[in-house]
């Protein structure tokens, strides 16, 4: 009998150590993953720093690819891990929320006709309705344009939406107005998605010398600068939107008429751009989204083994004097 209690009292001593062990090994590991987390968010933060002083160093006479800030950056190895960051200028897209101005009273009518443009060149035949619909969601009324849509129709959705008649937040939020499906947002086939070609944060202003920058794309933005003249042909095709990213490759744009004086564009080609975006064209960038990971527990930029990651995107717009201020703020 001895024996036997002996042995369940051995067994329970040694249940309780295995349990104690794992205890101990599990608040070890959400310890270490706590600690590599935090250091990540600061590895990201300083990515950030590092972006914004880029940003604000850089000469504001013009930006083109060509800057500093706007060139792929390596990856930063630094101890146990690394920092990845990137730079885009949201002036190389079409700014939806100055679809109208900062009021709500007045539509901006030379961008109405750029993103329209841009919309038909996207294979819709919806596009003035699309646009209108956006107009409807960020503007203040509840006056519904003319192909447009406020109250009564997203109430009447399921489930029901409600309609902020204020500027749009963040780009997915388009998701949600009338008319923007999946295949447009992300694109299908050969078509970009417009979220990569389209921003909420900028002053309305298109900087020719950063637009399309990819080019294998097609010049989906440069070639939305003009519509159609009164012959109803293209006056921006593709080719003279490749012509343009040529043109600034070998020396970047100074002023938006240079597209003009430089010879690349004849001056009824450049009269019809000023005709549909007139106060669009620009050569500078005023807001940047900087993407900063800060990435700890694996040197390895792959991605490969036990790494911990936080990713920082922020938004910031640069004043004149080069001080900037920060718009949006997001951490994962």
């Amino acid at each position: 009998m001895a024996l036997v209690l002996t042995l369940v009292v051995v067994g329970l001593l040694a249940a309780l150590v295995i349990q104690f062990n794992y205890s101990g090994q599990v608040e070890l590991e959400l310890a270490r993953s706590y600690v590599e987390s935090v250091q990540a968010a600061y590895l990201a933060e300083a990515g950030v720093e590092v972006a914004k002083a880029l940003i604000r160093t850089d000469d504001q006479k013009s930006d083109s690819m060509e800057d500093q800030w706007a060139m792929a950056m390596p990856v930063i190895p630094v101890e146990e891990g690394f920092v990845a960051l990137a730079i885009v200028d949201a002036n190389r897209r079409l700014d939806l929320n100055r679809l109208i101005n900062a009021t709500g009273t007045k539509v901006n009518e030379p961008l109405v006709g750029v993103a329209t443009e841009l919309l038909n060149r996207l294979g819709r035949d919806d596009a003035a309705a699309l646009v209108d619909a956006v107009i409807d969601w960020i503007d203040p009324d509840d006056q519904v344009r003319p192909e447009g849509a406020e109250e009564n129709h997203y109430r009447g959705l399921d489930p029901p939406v409600v309609i902020p008649n204020r500027p749009l937040l963040s780009p997915g939020e388009l998701a949600l107005v009338k008319g923007f499906d999946r295949d447009l947002l992300y694109g299908h086939d050969d078509l970009p998605g417009l979220l990569s070609l389209t921003t909420v944060w900028g002053d309305g202003r298109v900087n020719i010398n950063t637009a399309d920058p990819d080019a294998e794309e097609k010049p989906w933005i440069l070639q939305s600068l003009a519509g159609a003249d009164a012959k109803g042909e293209v006056v921006i095709d593709e080719e003279r939107g490749n012509e343009i990213r040529d043109a600034r490759t070998d020396e970047p744009f100074a002023t938006p008429i240079q597209v003009k004086t430089r010879g690349i564009l004849a001056q009824d080609e450049y009269n019809a751009i000023q005709t549909q975006a007139a106060g669009v064209l620009a050569t500078t960038s005023k807001y940047f989204i900087i993407h900063a990971t800060g990435a700890v527990g694996n040197t390895d930029a792959t991605g490969g083994g036990d790494l911990t990651q936080r990713t920082i995107t922020t938004v910031v717009s640069r004043g004149t004097s080069g001080k900037l201020e920060t718009l949006y703020w997001r951490e994962e």
